[in-house]
């Protein structure tokens, strides 16, 4: 189905439905990932499994507002966050 598209007045128009603010899910998950110690994990309860998603998602935004990689992965209803190992290089230097 082809999309249906319209001009309108913006008086006519729904009102946003957010203000464009950073949500304070955000800001809570982005100071606990400072604050993460060496060698520990983040573990957040998503709630429900169709939660986990947006979870995840969160994690991700943070991640890269905040500069670091973070891998994430879930155990049914929980999402567990840690920062990227830095990748050692394999093999063995180039010769120039």
């Amino acid at each position: 189905m082809p999309l249906r598209i319209r001009h309108v007045r913006e008086d006519e128009a729904p009102r946003p439905s957010s203000k464009g603010e950073t949500s304070e899910d955000m800001n809570q998950l982005k100071s606990e990932m400072m604050r993460l110690s060496s060698g520990a994990v983040l573990e957040i309860e998503a709630g429900s499994e169709k939660a986990v998603r947006g979870v995840k998602t969160l994690v991700t935004r943070a991640s890269k507002q905040l500069g670091k990689g973070w891998r994430h992965w879930h155990v049914g209803t929980k999402v567990f966050a840690r920062p990227k190992r830095e990748q050692s290089r394999r093999g063995r230097p180039r010769k120039s």
